[in-house]
């Protein structure tokens, strides 16, 4: 795993709370679903929905793993919201999906970076 961090600023209290609620709610289906597929993904899912290295406000200090364990429960996020029916506000939306956004693109550069082919 590599040292390198990645900072990721929040723009809005909601973005850290969607982000923490779609990896608890990704860790509580894992075992149905199969969102990850190594135990390195769910223990950084589980040290980020439940620790402190997503808080609410302030810069969020992530390593290359940590980046990638948001990106697969963002991209699982996005298919089952797309699968459901009900709708939230449009504004709440454009906030997590700004965030979203922001994680799967430092995901990619990073990767990029490195050469690693993106998944």
């Amino acid at each position: 795993m590599s040292a390198d961090i990645f900072v990721i600023t929040p723009r809005w209290t909601v973005q850290a709370r969607h982000l923490r609620c779609t990896l608890q709610r990704a860790l509580a289906l894992q075992a149905m679903q199969n969102v990850w597929s190594g135990t390195e993904n769910i223990n950084n899912a589980v040290a980020m929905a439940y620790g402190n290295e997503l808080p609410d406000s302030g810069s969020w200090l992530l390593t290359r793993s940590q980046l990638r364990t948001l990106k697969i429960a963002i991209e699982w996020r996005r298919v089952t919201r797309a699968a459901r029916d009900r709708k939230a506000a449009p504004d709440i939306i454009e906030h997590w999906t700004e965030i979203e956004d922001q994680v799967i693109e430092a995901y990619r550069a990073a990767s990029h970076a490195e050469g690693l082919h993106w998944i």
